[in-house]
């Protein structure tokens, strides 16, 4: 929750200092995904919320100074186990410099449904700052019926509103991990490559122009091109990344940190390359939330991922997917301003110390490989072993 300092705020605290107070008055409506994704509750929809808060309004005339569309809040679609939702931070910074000293609500859990945060601003925050809160369904009114607020009542239905969240996301939780060991696809977009069967939104079809370009990177990473090498291409060929490309089929889609102009990076042809889906094996629950209070991702061990083979059409054969994650596994780096891996690149070891072989260009004419230790770390750790990439060549073949 949003913390600010009190802002010189000089409120009555009770009805008798006084009586004549007009109140400014804050309306705040909230309905969540659930409630969106089931259609239940009309008396939960926005349009009734607000009905309800402006006849309270209405017919308290003389208590509040008459309000605009300013003074109502609405965060459509969001949780309440949480404080970060857009228009209810704009409720609090409302608070916080004095615009409104009345917050009404049609019942507890449009306000939170994370009893400590609910607590904590009732009890805490609204008390301290003199702020009127009004709960319709439950009756409150500290202003009216300040005992109403301390009520064991209200405790109660927070602790009951939070029990309902943890209740409704184990539910939810129970049926996705279903949905995940039976193979089928839950997430909201499909991976690049692939498009939703419009019959059946948990299978997946392949994408035929996409499809191709993850052809492309898999060949081009076979022959020899680093990620960078892939990732420069692609770019300077003007193919659309993953996220352009959805957007341009007309998909509400935003990958996380994307920029205003998304191009593709490294870190995507790699998450391409190691990506089983593209053999036709379906893999969920990489990541998950911390709780359904706190919805940070974190990464999920290997071994507790959901993998089910051959679930759909594959974009890239086995053999050709087990090839480059060999490869991915070696250390394969470039030299500065390389696009291009060289045939030993990530293969030489010095049979001493373990460590990789450098190449080295001699006045662009002969080309040859010595310890990386002798070479960069420290003469007195190894020896100089060398040996020219013609010698090499002719060995190893």
């Amino acid at each position: 929750m949003a913390r600010t300092k009190n802002r010189g705020m000089n409120f009555a605290s009770s009805p008798a200092s006084n009586k004549m107070m007009r109140w400014r008055l804050g309306k705040y409506i909230r309905l969540s995904k659930e409630d969106l994704l089931r259609g239940r509750d009309e008396s939960n929809s926005v349009v009734n919320q607000r009905l309800l808060l402006e006849q309270y309004h209405q017919t308290h005339m003389d208590e509040f100074y008459e309000g605009d569309e300013s003074d109502v809040y609405v965060d459509d679609g969001k949780t309440g186990t949480d404080t970060d939702r857009e228009d209810f931070q704009r409720l609090l910074a409302d608070v916080y410099s004095g615009k409104i000293n009345c917050v009404i609500v049609k019942d507890l859990s449009r306000l939170s449904r994370n009893y400590t945060d609910a607590g904590n601003l009732i009890e805490n925050l609204f008390v301290r700052l003199n702020i009127r809160f009004i709960s319709l369904a439950e009756g409150v009114d500290s202003y009216r019926n300040p005992d109403s607020v301390s009520n064991i009542i209200v405790p109660i239905t927070n602790v009951m509103n939070d029990q309902y969240c943890y209740q409704t996301s184990k539910k939810i939780r129970q049926v996705f991990d279903m949905k995940r060991r039976n193979g089928e696809f839950i997430g909201s977009y499909a991976p690049y490559g692939y498009i939703k069967d419009p019959q059946d939104k948990h299978a997946l079809l392949v994408d035929p122009e996409a499809a191709e370009v993850v052809k492309s990177i898999f060949s081009m990473f076979l022959s020899g091109k680093n990620k960078r090498g892939i990732t420069l291409y692609l770019n300077d060929h003007g193919v659309p990344c993953p996220t352009a490309y959805k957007q341009s089929q007309g998909l509400k889609y935003n990958a996380p940190n994307a920029q205003g102009n998304p191009m593709w990076s490294t870190i995507t042809i790699d998450t391409i390359l190691k990506n089983r889906v593209y053999v036709g094996d379906m893999v969920q629950g990489r990541q998950r939330v911390k709780s359904y209070k706190i919805h940070i991702q974190e990464r999920v061990p290997e071994e507790e991922w959901f993998i089910v083979e051959n679930t759909h059409e594959a974009i890239i054969d086995r053999e050709t997917f087990d090839k480059v994650q060999g490869l991915l596994k070696r250390d394969t780096r470039t030299a500065p301003k390389q696009k291009q891996l060289y045939l030993f690149s990530g293969f030489l070891k010095c049979a001493d110390c373990g460590r990789a072989m450098s190449r080295i260009a001699s006045k662009g004419v002969y080309v040859y490989y010595q310890c990386g230790t002798y070479k960069s770390l420290s003469k007195t750790a190894c020896t100089m072993h060398s040996i020219k990439n013609t010698r090499l060549e002719v060995g190893v073949l």
